[in-house]
């Protein structure tokens, strides 16, 4: 797959990408009904971490891992692991959940895969993300925002 990755026609490309996000939502789903439990999820992500995942196997296609790395919290959210009021899904176990895009963040030889990673990581969607109601950035309009021209 990755030899012919970059002769494949679009329709064959975007069947082969939902393929994907179904496994990973899949995946997601089989650990959710088996309540996060550890060895499970340890399993499961291992088999992620072999292929799309994989820090080091320059074979991957680019493309699949930034492909892996944008729908995996979105399938994280549909499956409910995300939610505020989910009392099933821990911390601990969402760290475990994360730590293959964190691996990728800093381990990953191509500079734009560790970017992607990153910005992965820090989704707001995340509960160690989120801003308490408090926090919420302000932006003030006011007389000094004007641009003064040249002079100033």
């Amino acid at each position: 797959m990755g030899r012919e990755w970059n002769m494949i026609d679009v329709l064959r490309m975007e069947k082969f990408l939902l393929l994907v996000r179904r496994y990973v939502g899949a995946s997601f789903g089989v650990m959710k009904e088996g309540e996060w439990e550890e060895g499970l999820v340890a399993s499961i992500l291992e088999v992620m971490a072999e292929v799309p995942l994989n820090v080091e196997d320059m074979k991957v296609p680019v493309g699949l891992r930034f492909h892996v790395i944008d729908i995996w919290v979105d399938e994280l959210e549909r499956v409910g692991a995300l939610g505020e009021e989910e009392e099933d899904v821990d911390e601990r176990t969402l760290e475990v959940l994360m730590e293959p895009l964190r691996k990728l963040g800093s381990g990953s030889p191509n500079k734009t895969v560790r970017i992607k990673a990153r910005e992965a990581c820090a989704d707001e969607r995340l509960p160690a993300n989120r801003k308490e109601g408090g926090e919420e950035e302000s932006v003030e309009v006011g007389a000094g925002d004007e641009w003064g021209g040249i002079e100033g």
